[in-house]
């Protein structure tokens, strides 16, 4: 508990300093790596506060400078640390919301180029993700974060996708990248005031070309996706 909220008390002025930085960043470089480098440093801060080891392989699949689709899984928190510190391709995440009016934070989210839906708005949240495949082909060097199962699970198991993602991939011709974490769940759980020193693993696999699927068969898309997670995903033992 200790280590816990000793990571809080750190989160709180780590948080507004990059946040500050983050959205200067933007104004000094509204189109470049700069926000995110300055977000990129704030996930390296709480990772390492949190005495959490991140550890990324597969990384030579995927160029630095290319654009993806990066989908993973989500069951903590800490899946958005190790994916922003992890891999260095510019990106934003799909976030609700409800954490665009978050003063600092939701400011330097919406600096840093990251999305947000209406999760409880199914038109809207149509309407944002043909703004971001409008957004992501006019900045090819920008990629994409989704949690494919939509919101963090509470036991650490494997959930069903959703489509948004390989949708978004037949339309825009982005392919889709798995990334399997394992080992966030440990660190902390949904729901859980405690944080658990430990390895985080990520592991990038080889990109999806969506031209080998159509709209009519994006459910097999989803199916392939899946089963690649379910081959390199180690659910935590509860």
């Amino acid at each position: 508990m200790f280590h816990y909220f000793s990571v809080l008390l750190f989160l709180i002025p780590w948080t507004a300093l990059c946040a500050s930085l983050v959205i200067l960043g933007k104004l000094i470089n509204p189109r470049g790596y700069l926000p995110h480098t300055f977000g990129r440093i704030w996930s390296w801060g709480l990772l390492k506060v949190s005495r959490i080891k991140l550890e990324v392989e597969g990384l030579e699949h995927i160029d630095q400078n290319g654009q993806y689709i990066f989908i993973s899984n989500h069951t903590s928190a800490f899946d958005i640390l190790a994916i922003y510190w992890g891999i260095r391709n510019k990106n934003g995440m799909l976030a609700k919301k409800q954490l665009k009016y978050i003063p600092f934070f939701g400011w330097a989210m919406w600096a840093a180029g990251h999305f947000f839906i209406d999760r409880k708005d199914h038109k809207k949240a149509l309407v944002v993700m043909d703004q971001v495949a409008v957004l992501m082909s006019q900045r090819q060097d920008h990629s994409l974060v989704v949690f494919v199962e939509g919101t963090r699970g509470l036991d650490g198991q494997l959930g069903q996708f959703k489509k948004g993602a390989f949708m978004l991939s037949l339309d825009t011709g982005i392919p889709v990248v798995p990334v399997i974490i394992n080992g966030a769940f440990l660190a902390k759980r949904k729901k859980e005031n405690r944080i658990t020193a430990t390895t985080i693993r990520l592991t990038v696999l080889s990109p999806m070309d969506p031209a080998n699927y159509s709209k009519d068969s994006r459910q097999q898309y989803v199916n392939d996706a899946r089963a690649l997670f379910i081959q390199h995903y180690e659910p935590p033992i509860v």
